[in-house]
């Protein structure tokens, strides 16, 4: 029996192409992007959900007021956004038909999450510090509350179970959820853990032995980032917990973002390299979207320093790509540049991008390859075949003002794989 099948106002972020492009099939299943040729194809986006300048609207009229909390797709393709208005919290439901719901969050308040993701039920869960879970009608309930005292990193009982903060969330397609938390004061590490019910278990990372080292040298340390093969995921140390936690499915197993690296979590509980840091110098400069820049196993995730929130990892079952955010450096979405967003049509979708505020670069992974796909988001999610993306503008002075925020959704026009 395998691993996985075995198991039943805004808030204060202090911790937490080139003109014409056509695509062509690179090796290693890249997509590479030139800027020659009669033929040339552009990388689009579409607004799916906001950017319009209505309030009440509809398709492309509709305007998503508030500050960006949080992002979410369902593998059929509905869209879960959540943006904090001045009344509260709300989440915008969008379905594949194009219906639209604004649905009122009761139970919580200005709850960022660094990732959500949809339950087989429609519930939605929020790793925003603490995890919540947000119904279908929008009655939030808080599942693991992390004002607690001593961290229990092995305990087997969610009413046990004392972490330091939770950033990342995935479901499987049985349910199950996993979540990466982090100790951050104390005995600082990283994990994964499983929830069924009021058990959870611990299903990869390990607390650090007294004394035990931090850096490189420590074997564990080191298979943490770049494990060697047969590595058991409970037997590393991870230390690099503000920018670890980040979590996502696919047929292969768990990927799970730690620190510069992303590891996956095969189905016999060993670990996976994928992006290791192994040879950070070989790796070209960023050109522009889907244009290869070098192994994955040689790039080296940056700290966060956006202002947009610290990490993203999904993937694209259907397409067997992995997908990352490294906010290493600040980038703003624009209409110009090697990353412009094309398909920015109406008045009202320009202004949201000239008024954007600072996001991530997000890349590819797909077949050992590394590419960058587009700058300037706040957040992705995927569906089994689509790449979402969040993005949000800021209108006037008052930054604390929800009312002088809007946020939207775009779905990027990715590369035909045949």
């Amino acid at each position: 029996m395998s691993f996985f099948s075995s198991l039943s106002r805004r808030r204060r972020r202090t911790m937490v192409g080139a003109g014409i492009a056509t695509l062509t099939i690179a090796g290693f299943g890249i997509y590479r992007v030139t800027s020659d040729g009669p033929d040339a194809v552009p990388v689009n986006v579409d607004f799916i959900l906001g950017g319009g300048a209505d309030v009440n609207g509809r398709g492309d009229k509709l305007a998503t007021p508030g500050t960006y909390q949080g992002l979410a797709a369902a593998s059929a393709g509905t869209v879960y956004l959540f943006t904090q208005e001045t009344d509260g919290m709300v989440m915008w439901r969008k379905k594949p038909s194009g219906a639209v719901e604004r649905i009122p969050v009761s139970g919580v308040n200005e709850a960022q999450a660094e990732q959500a993701a949809v339950a087989p039920d429609g519930s939605v869960y929020l790793a925003a510090g603490d995890l919540w879970k947000i119904s279908p009608k929008g009655k939030a309930t808080k599942i693991i509350d992390t004002r607690c005292k001593k961290h229990t990193p092995l305990a087997t009982l969610v009413s046990k179970f004392c972490t330091g903060q939770v950033t990342g969330v995935s479901i499987a397609r049985d349910g199950s959820v996993y979540i990466g938390d982090q100790v951050i004061l104390g005995d600082d590490a990283s994990y994964v853990h499983r929830l069924d019910g009021d058990s959870i278990k611990l299903v990869a990372g390990r607390p650090p032995a007294a004394g035990e080292s931090y850096k490189l040298s420590n074997p564990a340390v080191k298979n943490g980032i770049d494990p060697s093969s047969g590595t058991k995921a409970t037997d590393v140390l991870v230390t690099d917990n503000l920018n670890s936690g980040w979590l996502a499915f696919d047929k292969e197993g768990l990927y799970w973002r730690n620190g510069p690296g992303i590891v996956r979590i095969n189905h016999d509980g060993t670990l996976s390299p994928v992006v290791a840091a192994k040879s950070p110098r070989k790796i070209a400069e960023t050109k522009g979207p889907f244009d290869s820049v070098g192994r994955a196993l040689d790039a080296e995730i940056r700290r966060n320093i956006s202002d947009a929130t610290r990490g993203d990892l999904a993937v694209i079952p259907g397409r067997g790509e992995v997908y990352y955010s490294d906010g290493g450096a600040k980038y703003k979405p624009t209409k110009e540049g090697p990353f412009r967003w094309r398909d920015v049509v109406s008045d009202s979708q320009k202004k949201l991008i000239d008024e954007s505020t600072n996001g991530k670069l997000v890349y590819l992974v797909k077949a050992g390859k590394l590419a960058p796909v587009i700058a300037g988001v706040q957040a992705i999610a995927t569906s089994e075949d689509a790449l979402y993306i969040a993005v949000e503008s800021e209108s006037g002075n008052d930054r604390e003002n929800p009312e002088n925020w809007s946020t939207a959704v775009l779905r990027l026009q990715l590369p035909n794989t045949k």
